[in-house]
């Protein structure tokens, strides 16, 4: 009778062990399982209840500047040549660039509360932590406010950008987003403007400088000429060189005539005198007319060398005035090819349906937040059961 009643006893105990073990296991597996499901519940109630709704517009644009556009615009062969033009692509590249790192700082975010009143568009008051934003917040509670509600994206490969915003409504999504594009549209005139600025800046003081020097020169010649009351000293030369030339001529006529006078033996001709008194004139004519050209003195040699001078003065302004111009002229066609403007692919429009908060993206992240909060915790108990028994 003892043994069988501890064997019955014995029976007992081992079924009241795997009873105790089977509440044991449902135990963790309920733990476990509200483990993983608490983050999801959670969720749920900040989707439901608490989170505020934010609605995204979307836009797409690049910068095209006019060297780009003539690229383009080259037929067949020549386009694969200029549309290589790495210059170019890598204007675009910078551009995007600049452009994506204006929009996502502070000094964008100043001019857009400035022109519009930023603040008013994100200030909210409700439980959501994640969109609260008090009115008297601070300028860097602001700027963070901002920065969750753009993104901006730069597509390096096609050179686009990509502006997203969200906001409470669909109306003020698509505010801010056009508010945005002019903003991105006056920074790129400003790059105009600067690139304009410093690529004329050196042909227009050179062309300014080489008007002056040419104005300077010409009122240097009309000054000599009204000082000299001679309009053109070569002329004048030219002119007395011809007469000297002529003088030369009759001189020598005459001198003939004496000689055949003379031949005739007759010291008592009467055309003997007239000659020697008709060669002794020429021949003072002729040293008059080599005086006034290259004598002593205020000579015609004297005024032409000086009015060579101020010629060839007037002629080297002149042609670097003519050098400038041009050169200020191929300045004016690079920085057309410097433009730039802004061409906008996709206007901006705002969903009909809250873009966030996504449920289930929340949800899957809220599970996998469960799985990694299960995991941990069974690591723990692992190694304080360890703990315990060693």
């Amino acid at each position: 009778m003892t043994s069988a009643s501890d064997n019955g006893s014995e029976i007992e105990r081992r079924r009241r062990d795997r009873e105790a073990a089977l509440r044991g296991r449902l135990r963790r597996r309920w733990i476990s399982a509200g483990i993983v499901v608490a983050p999801v519940v959670c969720a749920l109630i900040y989707m439901f209840s608490i989170a505020t709704p934010r609605y995204e517009a979307e836009s797409r644009f690049f910068v095209q500047s006019a060297s780009g556009q003539q690229a383009a615009a080259a037929p067949g062969a020549a386009s694969l040549i200029t549309t290589g033009n790495a210059g170019g692509m890598m204007g675009g590249f910078v551009d995007g660039w600049a452009v994506r790192d204006f929009l996502l700082s502070r000094d964008s975010m100043r001019q857009l509360d400035q022109k519009i009143g930023l603040r008013q568009y994100l200030v909210q008051d409700g439980l959501d932590p994640a969109n609260r934003l008090a009115e008297d917040a601070s300028e860097d509670a602001l700027y963070r406010a901002y920065q969750a509600s753009v993104h901006v994206s730069f597509n390096a490969l096609e050179q686009i950008d990509v502006l997203r915003v969200s906001a409470y409504s669909p109306e003020h999504a698509m505010l801010l987003s056009r508010e945005l594009i002019g903003l991105a549209e006056d920074f790129v005139s400003r790059l105009n403007a600067k690139g304009v600025s410093d690529k004329l800046k050196v042909s227009e003081a050179s062309l300014r400088h080489a008007e002056k020097k040419a104005l300077e020169a010409r009122e240097a010649l009309t000054a000599w000429r009204t000082e000299h009351g001679n309009i053109d000293p070569t002329a004048t030369v030219q002119m007395l060189l011809n007469h000297s030339s002529q003088l030369e001529s009759e001189l020598n006529n005459a001198k003939i005539n004496l000689d055949k006078i003379r031949a005739l033996g007759n010291n008592d001709h009467p055309m003997l005198r007239p000659a020697q008194m008709q060669i002794a004139a020429l021949q003072k004519r002729i040293d008059g007319v080599r005086e006034r050209l290259s004598g002593q003195g205020n000579t015609e040699a004297t005024l032409l060398k000086s009015y060579e001078g101020l010629r060839n003065a007037q002629g080297f302004a002149d042609s670097n005035l003519t050098l400038a111009q041009q050169s200020h002229q191929q300045a004016l066609v690079d920085t057309l090819r410097l433009q730039r403007y802004l061409s906008i692919i996709v206007q901006p429009v705002a969903t009909d349906r809250p873009s966030s908060p996504r449920m289930l993206t929340l949800l899957l992240e809220a599970l996998a937040l469960g799985f990694a909060l299960l995991f941990v915790v069974r690591v723990s108990m692992s190694l304080l059961k360890g703990l315990r028994h060693g």
